[in-house]
């Protein structure tokens, strides 16, 4: 672990926010989320090392899991495809009809798969070494394994770049926004989805959400501090939009509320098992279609575009 002023301004000025274990993976230890006074960026303070932080995304480690297609059942197929379409055309609003899309932290490469099919020109990059080889084999992608900064992509080589909950997990956002500018071409278009720590869930759930993700998100960030952290890369926003929230992370919320209490998971699991079913979802729409109207879900996607 080692300790560090926060990448936005540059001071050593914050506030403890949460502190708390690994609710996900249930590694070993406690980790502290951070407020700057000065600017509000929420960071881990003190954080993991750039040599720690593969030890914190084992081949188990979810993300990568729900995007093997052979292990997911036909309804989970169906989410999986749904919501992979629904980022395409979300992209496609902002974005020419065809082009080089690059996608930074790609997992197993569904989102990838799917701009192909669309007659994308469609590359990854990808730190896990596991998900990248399933996602050359099994989608026939382009895919990098390593970090964005040692890809050595050309200048103004890709029309949209995106990130898809992988902004907050990365050691130095400044840097990496300042590559993906360099990287995009005149008027190209970048999109981020990542948690939004104003989120209604956020409030309800407080250290236990699921947002927090300690110690894997590195950094979260308000709409108005990402807003700046986009504007100094030469990206000028252009929409805010909340599409991602649903009843599978409310109760993953709720399941780290109540591991956090000590509570068996005997006592705990069947009823969260039992919660998750398509009446109760349809009744929940509602209430996450208002807090998405609202920006306030606790996934938001930001839309943002390079000078021409």
């Amino acid at each position: 672990m080692e300790y560090v002023n926060c990448n936005n301004c540059g001071q050593d000025n914050a506030v403890l926010l949460n502190e708390g274990p690994d609710l996900l993976l249930n590694r070993p230890g406690s980790f502290r989320l951070v407020r700057c006074r000065n600017c509000d960026l929420i960071y881990q303070n003190p954080r993991l090392t750039l040599e720690e932080l593969p030890l914190h995304y084992p081949d188990q480690y979810e993300p990568y899991q729900r995007g093997l297609v052979e292990q997911l059942s036909w309804s989970q197929k169906q989410d999986r495809n749904n919501d992979m379409e629904r980022r395409y055309k979300h992209v496609s609003e902002f974005a020419p009809s065809t082009g080089h899309v690059l996608d930074i932290g790609c997992a197993t490469g569904q989102f990838l798969a799917t701009m192909a099919d669309h007659g994308w020109q469609a590359t990854g990059v990808e730190l896990s070494a596991f998900a990248a080889d399933y996602a050359r084999k099994t989608f026939n992608l382009t895919v990098h394994q390593g970090t964005l900064e040692s890809a050595e992509f050309a200048d103004a080589s890709f029309d949209v770049i995106t990130q898809w909950d992988v902004l907050e997990h990365v050691i130095d956002p400044k840097e990496t926004l300042a590559i993906i500018s360099r990287l995009l071409k005149p008027g190209g278009l970048y999109v981020a989805s990542l948690p939004n720590p104003t989120a209604f869930e956020a409030s309800l759930f407080g250290s236990s959400w699921v947002g927090w993700d300690r110690p894997r998100h590195l950094h979260l960030f308000t709409p108005r501090v990402l807003e700046h952290y986009l504007e100094r890369a030469g990206l000028k926003p252009i929409a805010l939009k909340s599409f991602s929230g649903h009843l599978a992370v409310t109760l993953l919320s709720l399941e780290f509320a109540v591991k956090a209490r000590g509570w068996s998971e005997s006592r705990w699991r069947p009823w969260i098992r039992l919660a998750y079913n398509w009446p109760l979802r349809l009744l929940s729409l509602p209430a996450f279609r208002l807090a998405g109207a609202l920006n306030r879900l606790s996934v938001m996607t930001m839309f943002a575009r390079k000078a021409e």
